[in-house]
């Protein structure tokens, strides 16, 4: 049995990359839309059913006479109220769920209505005699889309409406024929914004109709992403010493095509499916020391890359659960936020974050995250497959296949934060992997590193330390890494190799 010491060098790449990034509006917030709608068209309900008086003075003009002749003044509107529905096209954002209204019976506690109007006054005297205001908590008018008239003619319904409860209850003599007039010209005043609001509901009627014609779900999101690289590596060093030309790596230019499928069902929970394809194989150097962080299937194959979900078990704990492509750093917290993404963050795949640790097999499995409290994090995990989230043979139930016979990892890992710019993180991967599967660098270390022994099976423990630091505007990263490797068959079955490395980013 023997023991090998191996240190892993890593050399210089200059890349360019230009990332074009498609987010295309695709999770209409159909539910939002909905409840306006319907608020609207019962605010609208009410002025249509509302009668005052049971026999209106020979003065007053009905109300549906008034609209007609208003027509012509709310038509020029619509534009402007299409532009004002645009907001609701801003599917990224979260729902904004307005807070309840409750009662309030006078009108200086709306701050947003000005007390020399006539209305004003006319309307404070209805509210304070019969209690019929109608405003939001925070005392003043809520409307998103109109202005204070608009909320001042919806909180006028209300006090209509109030007023026809009691005559209806208590007869007419019960509501004063001063109180009865100034209802009825306060409504007449106010006809142009009734109509505007018929004017506008029809507008958001046929908006809806042209989101509901172009949705493409109603709860996934769709997300692409383009990547074009301009790469080439420098030196006349080759694997193991030997002497290069500087000709033998020529500058490249790939791309690679991501879609991004992300669905919530429930507002907490999240499904990704991601595909992927291009041609971005990295440069010639003849070692895997210089892969790319953002490579792609070669020769524009399309592949099904990722398929996890997670959910929440409490407001602490979350699960996961993967058929492909779930891997540890999906999970656990890399703690090296500026390099890890593949399109903003290093070119090479090594400076991401620690190789051994996140970048070990990943596919199908299950991951437990627990949040202990606002200092520690608990991040637990096991996955079957290949090196970097491949499937390998996961799905296949012969001998050295399997989730459990086959490739596999154990994954355990505590982030600590003792204040919010400063984290770092102890983490342990045991590792088996079968013959055609060795990687225990992890796609970034020399042929020695990544497969000390050869093509056979081969088992290790890794160990890593990580650590990171917010000093705004910049973030500085490390980390330390220790694997212990041994060959499980073959002529050199029980030799072990050490493997040591390290960064700082």
């Amino acid at each position: 049995m023997g023991r090998k010491f191996y240190s892993v060098v890593f050399p210089f790449i200059l890349g360019i990359g230009f990332v074009l990034s498609i987010t295309p509006s695709s999770k209409a917030q159909k539910q939002q839309l909905s409840e306006n709608l319907d608020q609207t068209a019962q605010i609208l309900e009410k002025i249509e059913q509302y009668n005052p008086l049971k026999q209106p003075p020979q003065t007053s003009k009905p109300l549906e006479e008034l609209d007609q002749k208003k027509t012509n003044i709310v038509t020029d509107k619509n534009d402007d109220t299409l532009g004002q529905i645009e907001q609701y096209n801003q599917l990224d954002r979260p729902p904004e769920i307005p807070p309840p209204l409750e009662r309030v019976n006078s009108v200086n506690q709306l701050s947003d209505v000005l007390p020399i109007d006539w209305a004003y006054s006319a309307l404070q005297g209805l509210a304070e005699r019969y209690g019929c205001l109608l405003a939001s908590p925070n005392s003043t008018f809520s409307g998103n889309r109109a202005i204070s008239r608009y909320e001042f003619a919806a909180n006028l319904n209300e006090c209509l409406e109030v007023i026809q409860s009691l005559i209806g209850e208590f007869g007419e003599s019960y509501v004063l024929q001063e109180d009865l007039a100034k209802s009825q010209r306060l409504q007449e005043d106010f006809a142009v914004e009734i109509a505007d609001l018929k004017s506008r509901l029809n507008a958001l009627e046929t908006r809806k109709g042209i989101l509901e014609a172009n949705l493409f779900s109603t709860t996934t999101l769709l997300k692409g992403q383009v990547t074009l690289a301009l790469y080439d590596a420098f030196g006349n060093d080759g694997e193991d010493g030997a002497t290069v030309s500087a000709d033998d790596s020529q500058i490249g230019f790939g791309h690679s095509l991501t879609l991004n499928f992300d669905t919530s069902f429930t507002g907490r929970d999240f499904l990704r499916t991601r595909i992927s394809a291009g041609d971005l194989p990295g440069v010639n150097t003849g070692t895997a020391m210089t892969f790319l962080n953002s490579g792609s299937p070669p020769n524009n194959e399309a592949q099904l890359r990722e398929v996890y979900y997670t959910f929440p078990l409490n407001n602490e704990m979350s699960l996961y659960v993967g058929a492909a492509g779930l891997d540890f750093d999906l999970m656990a917290p890399a703690l090296n936020p500026k390099l890890i993404s593949g399109s903003i963050g290093s070119v090479a795949l090594y400076p991401a974050y620690n190789p051994t640790i996140y970048i070990q097999v990943g596919g199908a499995g299950l991951g437990y995250s627990y949040q202990i409290n606002q200092n520690f994090r608990l991040d637990l995990a096991y996955l079957g497959g290949s090196p970097g989230g491949g499937t390998g043979r996961v799905n296949d139930p012969s001998e050295g296949g399997g989730l459990f016979n086959g490739t596999n990892s154990a994954y355990a890992q505590l982030t600590v934060s003792p204040t919010l710019d400063f984290d770092f993180s102890f983490a342990y991967v045991k590792s088996y992997y079968t013959a055609s599967l060795v990687n225990v660098a992890g796609f970034t270390g020399s042929r020695n590193a990544q497969r000390p022994f050869g093509r056979v099976a081969t088992s290790a423990d890794h160990f890593g330390f990580q650590t990171s630091y917010r000093w705004a505007p910049f973030t500085i990263s490390g980390w330390v890494g220790y694997s212990n490797a041994r060959a499980e068959a073959g002529d050199r079955e029980g030799d072990e190799a050490d493997i040591w490395h390290w960064a700082v980013t």
